[in-house]
């Protein structure tokens, strides 16, 4: 008997040390599985962070070729406000020198060949009337002159004779007052 209680008592070790252990082994259990669980939730989590990360990496991509582009962009503009202020400037220098230009035409335009031919013809009729004018009246003034001094040869020779008929006239004059008295 002997081996009968011994195999009793190893049954009996058994058994206690199956619901001893039993419920550690589920508690173990519980703990395992839930271990799987969050083990599951955080692989699941993962491979939502790994899509993430891959879609971010693409997003990055694109993040980067955004920035690049934008930064093209940027140069771009400024290089056109560049070039515009240079246009700019160019166009105000074009404007100052089509002013200039404008003032030119019109100083040309008041030199225009024709319009120099006809006045210089009208100039010439108009110099050649008073030429003509001129001549007549220097013709005029040396006939007045020759009159004139025509005129004063005579006045000097009228106040000669009236000088003359006045001297014979004093001497009469005596012989009139004599003449009258007797």
């Amino acid at each position: 008997m002997a081996s009968a209680d011994q195999l009793e008592a190893l049954i009996k070790l058994e058994n206690d040390l199956k619901t001893q252990y039993e419920a550690k082994l589920t508690a173990e259990r519980y703990k395992t599985q839930a271990a799987e669980e969050a083990q599951s939730k955080l692989q699941a989590t993962l491979a939502q962070q790994a899509a993430e990360i891959a879609e971010l990496k693409s997003g990055g991509s694109d993040l980067k070729r955004l920035e690049q582009e934008n930064r093209e962009l940027n140069n771009r503009c400024e290089k056109i406000k560049n070039e515009f202020d240079s246009q700019r400037t160019k166009g105000k220098a074009a404007q100052k020198e089509l002013i200039e230009v404008k003032k030119e035409i019109k100083d040309l335009k008041q030199l225009d060949a024709k319009k120099i031919k006809k006045n210089l013809v009208e100039t010439k009729k108009k110099l050649e009337e008073q030429r003509k004018a001129n001549d007549l009246l220097t013709k005029s003034n040396r006939q007045l002159k020759q009159e004139n001094h025509e005129h004063t040869l005579k006045i000097a020779e009228l106040e000669k004779e009236l000088e003359s008929l006045k001297g014979e006239e004093t001497e009469e004059e005596p012989q009139l007052a004599v003449a009258a008295e007797a």
